[in-house]
């Protein structure tokens, strides 16, 4: 959001990283986040802080 001014410390997380700083199991955090996964090549997929949450946001202002 454009009007706040919140400066997030960019972190890197995994599925199960990510999953946990949600508060989220695997399953519906795959629902709800799936699409911010970043492909590092191969299976890896990472999921930074910063676009986790702005998704976040998004979710909670539909």
């Amino acid at each position: 959001m454009a009007d706040r001014q919140i400066v997030v410390e960019e972190e890197i997380f995994n599925k199960e990283e990510a999953a946990r700083f949600l508060n989220l199991g695997s399953d519906k955090f795959t629902e709800l986040y799936g699409t911010c996964g970043d492909r590092q090549g191969g299976k890896t997929v990472t999921y930074k802080k910063s676009v986790l949450l702005d998704r976040y946001d998004a979710l909670c202002n539909r």
